[in-house]
């Protein structure tokens, strides 16, 4: 009796170990921690697209790198300033006591801007390639036309009460290059259509200077033409045809108190941009058409300046021969959503598990996440030969296909491979979206999260988060 009383008695702290490690065993398993763990496993994978996204930026810094040695050899940015009629003059006068008076002579430089300036250009952009880098360049064909009025009659008029003396015999025409090596032919300045003068090297007295981009800044270099002094003194008309190599980008100076540009290009991704928008443009596959009007007082600049540095840094206008993708910044930003991107692949693998009889391991949801890693490294290698839109394709194809298996397999259901097919292939199709549609990435964003949440809240609302209920889910691994 003693026996079987001891036999069925419990055991003491021994029993309540033992009844305790299958509930705590339970606790473990439960759909609940699963889900916290998942979660932590999300943000640790942000690790990882943090180094993929500092590759990225390398790889963005070594194509820039290569496409400034093919600007270097080919030409730079271009930048069109003036003409200007520079005419220097000095001021002598004198100053002090009466039993003391010196005489003081100052140097001074009087700057006419064009009463009318017409740019027209046809411009032929190629692609210049360095091993897998590449380059929009271009071939400009300019011709600057206009005409500068006779200098008015108190233009030279003495600021200390002296003599002004001008230099008639030195007034130049200056226009400022961006890139003067860049210049494929001699210029010259023809004069109310009779007569040509060759343009010399150098800007005179005046300082070429800009400061478009915040990355960047340069000294322009200026070319000078002699214009003799019965010319300019009453006026006259110009015409200055030049043609030069260029890349990226070229840009205007409004320097003319009426300024019209018109330009005409075979490229057809224009980026228009500047101080001045054109009035008129046409796109189309084979070019674009684009025309300026800028008028004396939306420019704000007086007819005459004496000044060595012309203000027209920021009112430039011009055009970008941009690339329709610019694949390096659109995976830069795509990395963003990519916290986003595994959680809802996260999400459709658990609700997949607490549906099947199988049991899909932390492990294995640490190999989909770093799979979905490896896409960003794929599409990025893949754009640098094939374009973004086909590296996209095969990249995201590949992912799909591979998670889609796994997913199947490891839950021994063809239903929750093409399931997961279906989702994969959604999220990239929508992160695609959200690349190419970068006003509308928030909206689409928050309404993709909504509905995945909704669509999650009611798939797993008969869940048994606790695991209390006897469950028949089996390891993955474990026979059938």
């Amino acid at each position: 009796m003693t026996d079987d009383l001891s036999h069925n008695a419990p055991d003491g702290p021994e029993a309540t170990q033992r009844s305790s490690a299958p509930r705590f065993l339970t606790f473990l398993n439960s759909p609940a921690v699963k889900f916290v763990l998942i979660g932590l496993l999300t943000f640790l994978l942000l690790v990882p697209s943090v180094f993929v996204w500092v590759l990225v930026e390398e790889r963005s810094h070594r194509a820039t790198e290569v496409a400034r040695d093919i600007a270097r050899s080919w030409g730079g940015t271009q930048e069109i300033n003036g003409p200007y009629l520079v005419i220097p003059f000095t001021e002598t006068y004198t100053t002090g006591p009466s039993d003391k008076l010196k005489t003081e002579t100052v140097r001074r430089t009087a700057v006419l801007f064009p009463q009318r300036l017409d740019v027209s250009g046809d411009i032929t952009v190629e692609e210049r390639r360095k091993s897998i880098y590449a380059l929009p360049v271009y071939n400009g064909r300019l011709n600057l036309s206009g005409a500068f009025s006779a200098p008015a009659d108190d233009m030279f008029e003495p600021k200390h009460g002296g003599t002004i003396d001008v230099a008639a015999d030195k007034a130049v025409l200056v226009i400022g290059i961006g890139d003067v090596r860049a210049l494929k032919s001699e210029i010259a300045l023809g004069l109310d259509g009779k007569r040509s003068i060759p343009f010399e090297p150098g800007s005179g007295p005046l300082k070429m200077t800009s400061d478009r981009d915040a990355y960047r800044s340069f000294k322009a270099s200026g070319i000078n033409a002699s214009v003799p002094p019965g010319t300019w003194q009453r006026g006259f008309a110009f015409d200055i045809p030049l043609q030069l190599n260029g890349s990226t980008a070229i840009y205007f100076a409004p320097a003319g108190q009426t300024t019209k540009v018109a330009l005409q290009s075979d490229w057809p991704h224009p980026g228009f941009t500047g101080a001045f928008l054109p009035e008129t443009r046409t796109i189309t596959d084979s070019g674009f058409d684009a025309a300026w009007t800028i008028p004396y007082l939306a420019r704000g600049i007086p007819k005459m300046l004496e000044t060595g540095n012309i203000p027209l840094q920021d009112k430039l206008l011009g055009v970008k021969f941009v690339e329709p993708v610019n694949f390096y910044q659109t995976i830069s930003r795509s990395l963003k959503y990519a916290i986003g991107f595994i959680s809802l692949t996260f999400l459709a693998v658990f609700v997949l598990e607490m549906r099947s009889g199988w049991r899909f391991h932390w492990i294995q949801y640490a190999l989909v996440g770093l799979s979905l890693i490896i896409f960003y490294v794929m599409l990025l290698a893949f754009a640098e030969h094939v374009g973004y839109a086909l590296a996209y394709l095969t990249a995201a194809g590949a992912a799909t296909v591979l998670n889609a298996v796994y997913v199947g397999t490891s839950l021994k259901s063809r239903t929750a491979g093409l399931v997961m097919l279906a989702v994969l292939a959604s999220i990239f199709g929508v992160l695609f979206a959200l690349m190419r549609e970068q006003d509308y990435a928030l909206l689409i964003g928050s309404v993709i999260g909504f509905v995945a949440l909704a669509i999650t809240m009611f798939v797993t609302q008969k869940i048994d988060w606790s695991g209390h209920e006897k469950s028949n889910v089996r390891s993955a691994t474990e026979p059938a």
